[in-house]
C-alpha cells in the first residue's frame, strides 16, 4: 500500500513538473517573439533569456527532488515562495518589454496564478490571483490612463479566468493532498492493525500450544454435550484418535443416575462441575480422572460451550487404593504384635496339659479328642502365625542372592502340592539380577500365590511359575488357567479377612502384601476368563537393613 501511494505521489509530482515546464517554455517564448525592446537576432538577448530559462530549470530540478508538495501537508514554506515568485517576475518584466500585445500582457499573468496553485493549494492561488489582477489593473491605469473601475471592467474577463484556474487548481491540489494525507494516515492506521493482528495472532498460537501440549485432557463441548474438540493429550491417555472423539457424546463413568442429571443441571445453570470419572479407554481398560467442566460464555453472556479440563488420576487411585490397604494391613500388623504373644502362651500351657493327659491309660478311649483339640490349637496357632506376619516390626534378613534359586529349591515342594491337587507345574525361569531378599519370606510368598493358583483350577490345569527381567525390575509371575477374579473380588484382593474360600482365613494375600512392602516391590494382577497372572516386581539395588526388634513370631 505504501509504494502504490508513492507511486500515485510521483505521478502527480511528474505531472505538475512537465506543466510547469510547458508554462515556462510558453512565458518565455512570448517574451522573446513579442518583445519590443528585444531583437531576436541579438545574441546577447537571446543568451540572457535562455540563462534566465536555465536557472529556472534548475530550481525546478532541484524542487522536483525535494517534491513539489510537502509530505506534511503545510504548504507554506520559504522555498515554495520563492520557486513560485519567479513567474510573477517573469509577468512583471513582462510589462516592461511588452508594448502593443496587450492580449499577452494579460495572459502570461496566468502562469504566476496556475504556478501558485498547483505547488501551494487554493489559498495560494487566489493570493496570487489577486496579486496579478492589481498588476493588470494597475498597467491599464498607466498605459491607458483609465480610471480604476474602467481599467478593472477592461480586465475582468481575464481577472475572472485567473480567480477560476486558482481555485479550480488550488481545490484539485488540495484534494490530493488531503487524499495523501488520508492515504498515509490510512496506512498507519492499516500497519497498526495489521500488527495488532499479529500478535493477536502469536498470543492465539501460544494458547493453542499450551492447550495442545498441556498435559492434562481439553476437551470443548457443544451445549447439548456433544464433543468439538479434544488435546493430542485426550488421545494419547485414552487410545482414541480426534476424529473418532469429534461429534461423540460425553459420557462421565462412574456417575449414578441422579448425579449424571445433577451433573448436567449443574453445567447447563452457568454453574461449575468438579468430579471423578472412572472411563475405559480404548482397549478396555479403566482410567480415572479428576474433572472441571465448566460453561463458556460468547460477549452476551449466552452459554455457547463447555469447557471440560480433566487430570488423569489413575495412579493416584492405585496408590491411595494401596495405601489404605497397607493402612489396614498395618492395623492388623499392630493388633497382632500386641495380642500374638499373650494368646500363644496359655495356648501352648493348653496344649503341652492336653499332650500329657492323652498318654494316661484312663483318657485311652477320649485319645480322638485329645488329637482333635491338639490339631485345632496348632490351627489356631498357625493362623496366628499369620497375623503376626503382617507386622510391620517383624525380623527380615535381607541377603544378596538370586530368585530363582529360592523357586528351585521350593520346586520339589511345589511339584508334591501338584501332585495333590491333579494339577500340572511348569517352571519358565530367565536370566535375571540378584536381589536384597529375605528368604524365608520369599519362600511363604511363592508358596502361597503357587497354592492359591492351584486352588483356582479345575483338575489337570497348568501353573506357570516364570522369573524374566522388565526393564532393570526383576519380575516374578505367578500364571493359573483359573476362571478369573471378578472386578468387584478383584477391588478387595489383599484385604485381611477377606476370602472367596469356605475354609480360608483370608490372610494368606494380605501375607503376600505385607512381604512385598517389606521389599519394596509392588503386586500387579492380570485377569481375565482364561486364567489369572500375579507379577511381583522386585525394584533393583534395594538394600534393606536387618530389623533387631525382637521375633514376633516365636512363641513363648
Amino acid at each position: 500500500m505504501a509504494g502504490v501511494m508513492k507511486e500515485s505521489q510521483k505521478e502527480s509530482i511528474n505531472h505538475l513538473s512537465i506543466m510547469h515546464i510547458f508554462c515556462i517554455i510558453v512565458a518565455l517564448l512570448g517574451v522573446l517573439l513579442y518583445g519590443n525592446n528585444i531583437n531576436p537576432y541579438n545574441t546577447g538577448s537571446i543568451c540572457f533569456y535562455m540563462s534566465l530559462n536555465l536557472i529556472w530549470l534548475i530550481i525546478l530540478l532541484y524542487k522536483l527532488e525535494k517534491h513539489l508538495v510537502q509530505k506534511d501537508g503545510k504548504y507554506l514554506s520559504l522555498f515554495n515562495i520563492i520557486y513560485i515568485s519567479f513567474p510573477l517576475l517573469i509577468a512583471i518584466t513582462t510589462l516592461f518589454i511588452e508594448k502593443e500585445n496587450i492580449f499577452y500582457l494579460k495572459v502570461v499573468f496566468i502562469l504566476p496564478v496556475l504556478f501558485a496553485a498547483s505547488v501551494m493549494g487554493k489559498t495560494a492561488g487566489i493570493v496570487m490571483s489577486t496579486v496579478c489582477s492589481f498588476f493588470i489593473v494597475v498597467y491599464e491605469m498607466i498605459a491607458k490612463g483609465m480610471y480604476f473601475f474602467q481599467a478593472f471592467e477592461s480586465s475582468l474577463i481575464m481577472i475572472s479566468i485567473m480567480y477560476i484556474v486558482g481555485w479550480f487548481v488550488g481545490v484539485l491540489i488540495d484534494n490530493n493532498v488531503q487524499y495523501q494525507e488520508q492515504l498515509k494516515e490510512n496506512i498507519l492506521s492499516l500497519n497498526e492493525e495489521i500488527e495488532h493482528r499479529k500478535q493477536t495472532e502469536r498470543q492465539n498460537q501460544k494458547l493453542s500450544s499450551v492447550v495442545e501440549q498441556s498435559p492434562n485432557i481439553i476437551m470443548i463441548l457443544d451445549t447439548e454435550g456433544k464433543i468439538e474438540y479434544v488435546n493430542p493429550r485426550f488421545t494419547e491417555i485414552t487410545g482414541y484418535p480426534y476424529d473418532n472423539a469429534i461429534g461423540k457424546e460425553l459420557k462421565p463413568g462412574g456417575l449414578a443416575s441422579d448425579e449424571f442429571e445433577k451433573f448436567w443441571e449443574v453445567i447447563q445453570s452457568g454453574g461449575v462441575w468438579q468430579g471423578e470419572f472412572c472411563n475405559k479407554k480404548k482397549n478396555g481398560d479403566d482410567y480415572w480422572e479428576f474433572a472441571t467442566i465448566s460453561p463458556f460464555r460468547n460477549p452476551d453472556g449466552a452459554i455457547t460451550n463447555f469447557i471440560k479440563i480433566a487430570e488423569d488420576i489413575t495412579e493416584r487411585k492405585k496408590v491411595e487404593k494401596e495405601m489404605e490397604r497397607l493402612e489396614r494391613m498395618h492395623l492388623v500388623g499392630e493388633m497382632a504384635a500386641g495380642i500374638g504373644h499373650e494368646i500363644r502362651n496359655p495356648m501352648t500351657t493348653v496344649r503341652g496339659f492336653l499332650q500329657m493327659l492323652q498318654r494316661k491309660d484312663e483318657y485311652i478311649k477320649h485319645r480322638g479328642y485329645f488329637n482333635l483339640m491338639v490339631e485345632e490349637l496348632d490351627r489356631a496357632n498357625s493362623i496366628i502365625t499369620e497375623y503376626l506376619s503382617l507386622a510391620r516390626n517383624r525380623v527380615v534378613n535381607f541377603k544378596m542372592q538370586n530368585l530363582n534359586s529360592i523357586v528351585e529349591a521350593l520346586s520339589p515342594l511345589i511339584l508334591a502340592d501338584a501332585i495333590n491337587f491333579d494339577k500340572n507345574i511348569k517352571f519358565e525361569l530367565g536370566d535375571i539380577s540378584d536381589l536384597f531378599l529375605d528368604e524365608r519370606e520369599m519362600r511363604q510368598l511363592i508358596l502361597n500365590l503357587v497354592r492359591n493358583g492351584l486352588e483356582a483350577m479345575s483338575p489337570g490345569g497348568n501353573l506357570t511359575v516364570g522369573t524374566f527381567m522388565d526393564g532393570d525390575e526383576v519380575v516374578l509371575s505367578v500364571q493359573d488357567q483359573g476362571p478369573g477374579i471378578e472386578p468387584d473380588v478383584l477391588d478387595k484382593i489383599g484385604d485381611p479377612f477377606f476370602t472367596t474360600k469356605e475354609n480360608g482365613t483370608g490372610l494368606g494375600l494380605s501375607v503376600c502384601y505385607s512381604i512385598v512392602a517389606r521389599h519394596n516391590a509392588a503386586i500387579n494382577v492380570k485377569t481375565g476368563p482364561t486364567g489369572t497372572t500375579f507379577f511381583v516386581a522386585f525394584k533393583p539395588g534395594c538394600d534393606n537393613e536387618t530389623e533387631l526388634e525382637p521375633d514376633m513370631n516365636t512363641a513363648n
